[in-house]
């Protein structure tokens, strides 16, 4: 397995979805990742405040590449984010942490925080590890 500044980089160097939501890993450990993404006009629902979609694709990737630090690829199985505010401001900042890792799944908990760092949202994401090779 590659190192994790190899792997951040290379996380945050993939085109697509990230790049496309401006979503940038800023720091790794093992089972850990925290991701920021940017707020903007092209992120809001009709009231202004961060689309729930937008919120829970930070989320999803904090939890995804959190449990992917461990040396496996993982895909999406469960989730369920809890919206505790609305969301504003000029960025946000999730953490994404492993809970529980098994021999087929992983357990994911992301805590979203505002600017003011003020808690946004809180997800408890499940994931299925894939056969195959190793992340990275």
């Amino acid at each position: 397995m590659i190192g994790l500044d190899e792997f951040k980089r290379r996380i945050n160097a993939r085109g697509g979805y990230m790049q496309l939501n401006g979503i940038e890993v800023t720091e790794l450990s093992p089972g850990y990742c925290e991701a920021r993404a940017p707020m903007g006009p092209d992120k809001t629902n009709p009231h202004g405040m961060a689309h729930g979609g937008y919120l829970f694709t930070l989320c999803d990737t904090a939890a995804g590449i959190a449990a992917s630090t461990l040396g496996r690829k993982v895909v999406g199985r469960t989730a369920s984010i809890h919206f505790l505010r609305p969301g504003g401001g000029t960025c946000f900042t999730a953490k994404g942490r492993v809970i529980q890792s098994g021999r087929h799944m992983v357990l994911g908990r992301v805590d979203v925080f505002d600017d003011q760092r003020q808690l946004v949202a809180t997800a408890d994401v499940e994931m299925f590890y894939l056969e195959g090779e190793p992340e990275g």
